[in-house]
C-alpha cells in the first residue's frame, strides 16, 4: 500500500484552521488588553474614594410612587438603568472585590430623586435638592452616599 502524498489538496485545509486559530486568538487577547487599559482610565478618572459620604436615605416603592416629585431623566450605563429629577451625571467603571469584579460608579450633581434598576431589583433614593451623590453597585447591590466628592 503507497503511502499518501501530502499535497495542497490535503494540507490547505489544515493551514486554514491554523490560520484562524492564530486570528481568533489574537482577537481575544487584544479585546482583553484593550478592555483592562479602558478600566483602568475609568479608575485614573473615578476612584472608589468618591463613595465616601453619608448614606442615602432610601425610600420604599411605595414612598417613591407617593412623592410629587417624579424623576424625569433616564439613562442605561453598563447595564444598570438611573432615574434621576434633576442634575447632571457623570459615570465610570471601577474595580471592587479586589480587583476581581468591576461596577459602575455615577457621580450626580444634584438627583433630588433617584431610581436604580439593577438585576438584583429596583433600589430607591430620596437625595435631596441640590446635594452631591455618588453611586455604585458593586453585585448589583447599589451603594449610594450624599455629600460625595
Amino acid at each position: 500500500m503507497a503511502a499518501a502524498r501530502w499535497g495542497l489538496a490535503r494540507t490547505f485545509p489544515l493551514m486554514m484552521i491554523g490560520a484562524l486559530v492564530v486570528g481568533m486568538t489574537a482577537v481575544a487577547v487584544t479585546s482583553y488588553q484593550n478592555r483592562i487599559h479602558k478600566i483602568a482610565e475609568s479608575e485614573a478618572a473615578t476612584t472608589p474614594s468618591a463613595l465616601t459620604g453619608l448614606p442615602c436615605p432610601v425610600l420604599t416603592k411605595a414612598e417613591f410612587d407617593a412623592l410629587a416629585v417624579k424623576p424625569s431623566k433616564t439613562f442605561i450605563f453598563n447595564e444598570v438603568t438611573f432615574v434621576r429629577r434633576f442634575g447632571h451625571v457623570t459615570c465610570n467603571v471601577i474595580s471592587h472585590g479586589g480587583g476581581t469584579g468591576f461596577a459602575p460608579l455615577c457621580e450626580f450633581t444634584a438627583p433630588a430623586v433617584l431610581k436604580v434598576t439593577t438585576r438584583q431589583g429596583e433600589f430607591y433614593f430620596k437625595t435631596g435638592v441640590g446635594k452631591p451623590v455618588s453611586v455604585s453597585t458593586p453585585g448589583g447591590i447599589p451603594k449610594c452616599v450624599v455629600a460625595a466628592r
